[in-house]
């Protein structure tokens, strides 16, 4: 059986819908945008990082980066101070209070990904990844 064209919209559509959802759930449970999740996680793995190495690491641009650092570090998730070494530099670190909203979250997303995918066998959620992972590579490929 063939795909047509309308199928194939119709499963951009759902990954786009369920990107919406998912990104809707975690911020209203948590509090923090996904990105800003990824920012604390980052920073967790990483220590003190300079707000560059933070941006080319998520693969996000400037203004985005400074946007969601200065929300944090308002939040007091996290602090930023100039290089003492280098002054043109801003290193990012994340605090106490980070540390806390982020094992929160973790709790959260755990369970979070364990009902998600509660009705999938395990090979099926190795099908799924491949196919998704195929799916992004020939995104990338354009």
């Amino acid at each position: 059986m063939e795909v047509c064209l309308d199928d194939k919209k119709q499963m951009i559509m759902i990954l786009k819908r369920l990107d919406r959802h998912v990104t809707q759930i975690f911020e209203k449970r948590t509090e923090v945008s996904l990105t800003r999740y990824e920012i604390l996680v980052s920073l967790i793995k990483k220590g003190s990082v300079s707000q560059k190495v933070l941006q080319q690491s998520l693969a996000i641009d400037q203004s985005a980066i400074t946007r969601h650092l200065k929300l944090l570090e308002e939040q007091q998730y996290v602090e930023r101070q100039r290089n003492a070494k280098n002054n043109r530099e801003v290193l990012v670190t994340i605090t106490d209070k980070g540390r806390a909203l982020l094992e929160g979250c973790t709790m959260f997303k755990d369970q979070f990904l364990n009902d998600l995918y509660e009705d999938f066998s395990d090979s099926e959620l190795q099908q799924l990844k491949q196919f998704l992972t195929r799916l992004n590579h020939n995104v990338e490929k354009l």
